[in-house]
């Protein structure tokens, strides 16, 4: 393993060791891990592991784009075949290409959907688990020492849903609450499947090192989820519908890496009920106020667990206050080597974790 690499695990290690105020990190992401657009690869015929290899070469390189800088950023692999593959695991559908992503159609949708609800289960023959199993074999075949890898980035119960009854899931409740609980009972079953299973063919290091994900790093066996479908819901619907089964995962996994939006700030305090010794990454979005800018009320619904937040160098010099009063990991997008340093120069300065 790289040593600089064996450094920041190390960083993260203590960082989720502890629970202080005070506790940052700081992320220089250079860029986003790169691979040819999806129109490049026949995933009919081996273009998958092209792929992995693509993305393996992006991804040795990045250590080196800040030079010395002593940040925290993490080089990762997680295998992307766009979003459609998120629900397409479960039931096969036919999946549209696009340069950077996929979409496939809601195989539960219309009339007649909660109808085919029997026919959702996960099955290791699924030719995009398939899919997913060689390139995370692949990966870790090679014991790269530049980079880490993670399983999958999956949907949480409720977006599994969203993606598989379309937006009629968000007039369900009302209207068909028993078939809904069923489909999210039936998506909490198959996320756990799915992840048990590309953690064996994955090897340890999720146990050794932790998850890697948006250029840091996750506690030790936590599982990504994503809750975008909470976001569009509000409090009360996200608790009595996407809660319950998210604690589930948590329950399961003992630790969480969920990913949401600024959109969804009003539900922050129930993803703060879901969590337990976790980390929550949280995207800007348009028309909604930055993260950066509200650092405390973020880090209070999260219920203690850290925090992810997007920001620039001066953003950093601007809220260094509200730093010392939250834990968070900062994922500062920058090109600057110069504006780079100086930020990690000012984390370091006030972080209890150096």
């Amino acid at each position: 393993m790289d040593a600089r690499l064996l450094q920041r695990i190390d960083r993260y290690h203590r960082f989720f060791a502890s629970d202080q105020p005070g506790d940052l990190l700081i992320a220089n992401r250079p860029s986003w891990v790169t691979k040819k657009n999806l129109f490049d690869y026949d995933f009919t015929a081996g273009g998958h592991l092209e792929m992995a290899a693509d993305m393996l070469q992006s991804a040795r390189g990045l250590l080196e784009r800040n030079g010395d800088l002593d940040d925290d950023f993490i080089p990762w692999l997680s295998a992307d075949f766009g979003i459609a593959i998120h629900h397409t695991f479960l039931m096969d559908a036919p999946v549209q290409f696009a340069e950077w992503t996929s979409w496939a159609p809601h195989p539960l949708a219309g009339p007649d959907g909660f109808a085919k609800l029997a026919d959702v289960h996960f099955d290791p023959d699924n030719r995009w688990v398939r899919l997913l199993s060689e390139v995370d074999a692949w990966w870790a075949a090679q014991a790269d020492d530049q980079c880490l890898c993670t399983t999958h980035g999956h949907y949480a119960p409720l977006d599994l849903a969203n993606a598989l009854r379309g937006d009629e899931l968000f007039t369900d409740f009302y209207e068909y609450p028993d078939e809904t609980h069923a489909l999210l009972e039936t998506c909490t079953t198959a996320i756990i499947a799915l992840e048990e299973h590309l953690r064996g063919v994955s090897g340890t290091r999720l146990r050794d090192y932790g998850l890697p994900f948006w250029g840091a790093l996750a506690p030790r066996g936590a599982v990504f989820v994503s809750e975008d479908a909470m976001d569009l819901c509000g409090p009360n619907i996200s608790r009595a519908w996407g809660l319950p089964y998210t604690q589930r995962l948590r329950d399961h996994f003992g630790t969480l890496a969920i990913h949401h939006h600024m959109l969804g700030r009003p539900v922050m305090g129930v993803i703060g009920e879901e969590t337990a010794h976790s980390v929550v990454q949280i995207s800007n979005d348009p028309n909604c106020p930055p993260a950066m800018a509200h650092l405390r009320e973020l880090y209070a619904a999260a219920g203690g667990n850290a925090i992810i937040v997007d920001c620039a160098p001066a953003d950093i010099e601007t809220y260094q206050d509200d730093l010392r009063d939250v834990r968070a990991i900062l994922i500062c997008c920058n090109g600057d080597v110069d504006a780079g340093k100086r930020a990690v120069e000012i984390v370091r300065g006030i972080s209890n974790i150096v």
